[in-house]
């Protein structure tokens, strides 16, 4: 397996391990950096991961920059 289907394996696993998060609690709002320092990743990969989410339209994000469910607004 080459690095780049690694990497998006590993992607992929972050991807529905925060959805799986959010799904289980429904009322979370976090920041870039809260959720990096929840999921243990760094700034890059985490904004990556919710970036990816929030394209999906799984998540939003507010005027303040945090991240949330859009039924939770």
């Amino acid at each position: 397996m080459d690095v780049l289907t690694t990497d998006r394996l590993i992607i992929g696993k972050l991807i529905q391990r925060i959805r799986d998060e959010y799904e289980e609690m429904p009322g979370l709002d976090l920041s870039l950096e809260q959720a990096a320092r929840l999921w243990a990743l760094d700034l890059e990969t985490c904004q990556h991961v919710l970036a990816r989410l929030h394209d999906l339209k799984f998540l939003v994000r507010t005027a303040d920059g945090r991240y949330r469910r859009p039924s939770a607004l």
